[in-house]
């Protein structure tokens, strides 16, 4: 459909090697990324695919639990990770997040809120080394390693900080704890509680211009910084959002 773009896109394997699940990644890592997602396509997307959480962040029931995606930036937003919750998540992958994001904690604290949040397990294996090239004889870490298994509650329970080469994080998931917390907590169990019709009130006015990549190629750096970034900035000033710094 799509002959001049392309997406990012995480899938979900059966035993069986089967392709029970694709996720179409809704938020790419603006503005290294030039995939292009959903929203950038939105209304042609809406029209192939519907207007679902299903449509943007599917779920597959398997033997093991309910899973699904949320692809390393998508967890920067809290909105995909309690998309995914109210579609019914139990285990959710999310991969991977570079230096010095990582290295400063934002992979770990985004991810811990983000299974607190929703009480799901956020399963968080980041990058090892790579070459940047076919050629290349040095492998480099851009990513900073810091892997972690996190349950219901927020807990790490599995964790490997290693990233200079190939290795693995293990810990447990206990899909029946998860069920019974989410069934008897009388407080932390959080999505109960959501009062929708407050919540809507934050997103009536766009933000981010959907479209974006309609009728065009995905941008480079200068042009999104120039006609993205600061556009965005200056409309959360305009709107007293945000207050202007002095200098």
């Amino acid at each position: 459909d799509w002959k001049d773009r392309f997406f990012n896109v995480g899938f979900i394997l059966s035993p069986r090697g089967k392709v029970i699940l694709q996720h179409y990644k809704v938020s790419p890592l603006f503005p290294v990324e030039h995939s292009v997602c959903p929203h950038d396509v939105y209304d042609w997307w809406v029209e192939k695919y519907g207007n679902t959480l299903q449509a943007f962040w599917p779920v597959v029931d398997t033997e093991i639990g309910r899973l699904g995606i949320m692809m390393a930036n998508e967890g920067s937003y809290p909105e995909n990770a309690r998309a995914l919750a109210l579609n019914g998540a139990e285990v959710v992958y999310r991969a991977s997040y570079p230096h010095p994001a990582t290295g400063n904690e934002y992979f770990e604290i985004q991810s811990r809120a983000r299974a607190l949040d929703n009480n799901m397990y956020i399963v968080a294996p980041n990058m090892g080394t790579y070459y940047l090239f076919p050629e290349e004889t040095t492998p480099i870490d851009t990513f900073g390693g810091r892997s972690y298994i996190i349950d219901y509650r927020g807990r790490i329970v599995g964790r490997q900080d290693y990233g200079a080469g190939s290795t693995y994080v293990a810990g447990p998931v206990d899909i029946e704890a998860l069920r019974h917390h989410r069934a008897s907590a009388q407080w932390d169990n959080w999505l109960k509680d959501v009062r929708t019709e407050l919540y809507r009130l934050l997103y009536e006015r766009p933000i981010y211009p959907k479209n974006l990549y309609l009728k065009r190629e995905p941008m480079k750096h200068a042009e999104y910084r120039q006609k993205v970034i600061k556009r965005q900035i200056r409309l959360l000033h305009d709107r007293g959002i945000w207050t202007k710094p002095s200098a």
